[in-house]
């Protein structure tokens, strides 16, 4: 399922006020938790659903982990897969393009019930909800300066996803540095990040890119590191 990669020193500095935060884990998931109170044997039980329901799907239906291209799904799959599916479909990239993104979002919306400020946050792929201002640093290479964009979270939460071609695992068809996207769930983040990143082909690309974003409503706001350039568009502000 998701990538091995488990370089995670950017979580010894998240420090959300007011929030508990934990390591939950299953093989290849590795997610980090932040919620008023601890809740981590809720969040285990509810990564442990998600990625059985995603396990015994893709055992009958393998080449939804292996396309890089969007695959319907039967009417009976798990709500999971229909979400990938669906942000697949919409941005035109392989369902397990969104899957990081997805884990956190249907695991961070369970918390919901429990904690009304959440932030979950697997392989740098983000889901937030609340009603606090939420700082994320975005990290575009070694070669780029560490940059921060500062979120207003909403009661519902948002999804706050990074594609790179140049860092972490992320499969790319781009050159980008980093495309990171914030939109209103987690799978449709993760996507949206995967499509716009397969854009970048060279730092003139970004504008077409940005452009192309403000199609999709879903899309709260996108930044674009290419090389030395830097686009933005969207709901975000932006501390160097």
């Amino acid at each position: 399922m998701e990538s091995t990669y488990i370089s995670r020193e950017y979580r010894k500095i998240i420090s959300p006020k007011g929030l508990i935060c934990y390591r939950v884990s299953i093989r290849e998931s590795d997610l980090y938790v932040c919620t008023k109170s601890d809740l981590r044997d809720l969040a285990f039980h509810s990564l442990e659903r998600y990625r059985t329901d995603l396990e015994i799907y893709i055992e009958t239906h393998p080449n939804f982990a292996l396309s890089f291209k969007p695959l319907p799904a039967t009417a009976s799959a798990p709500s999971i897969v229909l979400e990938m599916t669906r942000a697949a479909e919409r941005f035109d990239v392989g369902p397990m393009a969104c899957v990081a993104g997805a884990i956190a979002d249907f695991v961070g919306r369970d918390l919901l019930d429990e904690s009304d400020e959440v932030i979950v946050e697997n392989g740098g792929d983000i889901f937030s909800a609340g009603e606090k201002e939420r700082t994320v640093r975005v990290f575009a290479g070694r070669a780029n300066p560490l940059f921060h964009l500062n979120i207003a979270d909403t009661k519902s939460g948002v999804g706050i996803c990074t594609s790179s071609a140049s860092v972490g695992p992320s499969v790319s068809l781009g050159i980008a540095d980093a495309v990171t996207v914030v939109a209103d769930t987690g799978a449709l983040a993760d996507a949206a990040a995967t499509f716009l990143g397969n854009m970048i082909h060279s730092a003139e690309d970004i504008q077409k890119a940005l452009e192309k974003s403000s199609e999709y409503p879903e899309i709260r706001a996108v930044v674009i590191v290419a090389g030395e350039k830097i686009g933005i568009r969207g709901e975000v502000q932006l501390q160097p």
